[in-house]
């Protein structure tokens, strides 16, 4: 007997219906259903206009992609109009949140970020793709992406053009100034903090009170409902607020502080392990990448966690000039290395670096066939990146 059917949110599942529509009927996407459950999808990349990942079968790894129209700057403008008068959208994505009704294109003027199905087109290396026909390994794409989004939806804003954080800023200049109306909470009635201070960001200043008023205002404090907040828990929160302060102190460029990176700091913690399968049903990601993710996590922070879901989007003049850079250090040993979608790759030696959505490039080492694990020693400088790399590679023996 099958349990109830889980309910994805709304973007992946508005991908979900526009992907099915996309195949046609076609025998591949049951097949690709279950490449994509066996873990078969290598790391996921996107950038406007495709996603790509390599698919694993059998003793053959192909090269899927996935291509979709781009938004057209109108588009966007009117989304953005959209999102701008509802304030729920609005503290969503200032908190680097993609709002739920971004899926919703009778709510966004009749736009979506999720493509219509005729904007939907597959290619892949194998013989069948390269007909651009659907082929398994595109289908086990488009289901690996459907999961992808149930905990970054940012992954289909970028296919279709836009990032969430210049979203956020031409959402921002729109409301800038204006009161966004009551403070939004969600479908059980909580109001996250998040939300809470940037929409406090877009209040009109409260009058100071009356001196000629003889009046006096007295506030009434309530007890916490019991069982409060456990005493590890308040000390998790006492060193994130911390941390994050920290940051903005410091100026340095803030991290990606969202709900999966919240889920990371918990499993990175000493007792993390014992929250890795609420994890893995909460965020629908496999325990394997949680795992990479959690250690991704302890070298480099949230940025460090999302680095190791994926790199993020860079232009290709700033990967060649990375690339040049490691080539011209005669320090470092080369094979060959290689731009593989937003990384440098050395598969000879089994390196790779990514660029962070920090700024700082993360260095990973190969685990196993098409799986790449973090090491320590990210930084701004991708040569120094590439170096600390190669040292945990070879402090490693091949195949372990």
């Amino acid at each position: 007997m099958t349990g109830p059917a889980r309910s994805l949110p709304p973007l992946a599942a508005a991908w979900k219906q526009a992907f099915h529509l996309a195949t046609n009927g076609s025998g591949s996407y049951g097949k690709g259903i279950n490449l994509a459950r066996n873990g078969a999808v290598g790391q996921i990349q996107t950038r406007p206009g495709q996603i790509t990942a390599p698919v694993a079968v059998k003793n053959s790894t192909q090269r899927a992609t996935i291509h979709l129209t781009e938004l057209t700057a109108n588009q966007w403008d009117t989304l953005a109009t959209k999102l701008a008068d509802d304030p729920q959208a609005v503290a969503d994505l200032i908190a680097n949140r993609i709002p739920a009704t971004i899926a919703d294109s009778g709510h966004a003027g009749g736009i979506s970020i999720a493509p219509p199905a005729e904007a939907i087109t597959f290619s892949c290396s194998c013989p069948t793709g390269r007909t651009h026909r659907l082929c398994d390994h595109s289908a086990a794409l488009g289901h690996a992406v459907a999961e992808r989004l149930t905990s970054s939806p940012s992954a289909l804003l970028g296919a279709r053009g836009m990032t969430v954080r210049t979203l956020a800023a031409h959402v921002r200049d729109l409301v800038d100034g204006a009161d966004p109306g009551p403070l939004p909470a969600d479908s059980n009635g909580t109001v996250r903090a998040a939300q809470l201070y940037s929409l406090a960001a877009h209040r009109t200043p409260q009058a100071p009170p009356d001196p000629e008023l003889d009046t006096v205002s007295t506030l009434t404090y309530n007890d916490a409902p019991l069982p409060g907040p456990r005493a590890q828990d308040l000390a998790r929160i006492t060193a994130d607020a911390a941390a994050r302060a920290q940051t903005l102190l410091a100026g340095v460029a803030a991290a990606p502080h969202d709900e999966l990176a919240d889920v990371l700091r918990i499993l990175a913690s000493p007792a993390g392990a014992d929250h890795l399968a609420a994890a893995q049903r909460a965020t629908g990601l496999p325990e394997s990448t949680l795992r990479a993710m959690m250690i991704g996590y302890r070298h480099g922070g949230p940025a460090g966690g999302h680095a190791t879901l994926a790199a993020t989007e860079a232009s290709t003049t700033t990967l060649e000039q990375a690339g040049e850079n490691i080539r011209s250090s005669r320090a470092v040993g080369l094979g060959s290395l290689t731009i593989d979608g937003n990384a440098l790759t050395d598969a000879t030696t089994g390196v790779q670096i990514r660029l962070g959505p920090d700024g700082r490039w993360y260095p990973f080492t190969v685990w196993r066939a098409g799986e790449w694990r973090p090491a320590p020693g990210a930084c701004d400088d991708p040569v120094e990146a590439f170096r600390a790399a190669r040292s945990t590679r070879a402090a490693r023996p091949l195949g372990r």
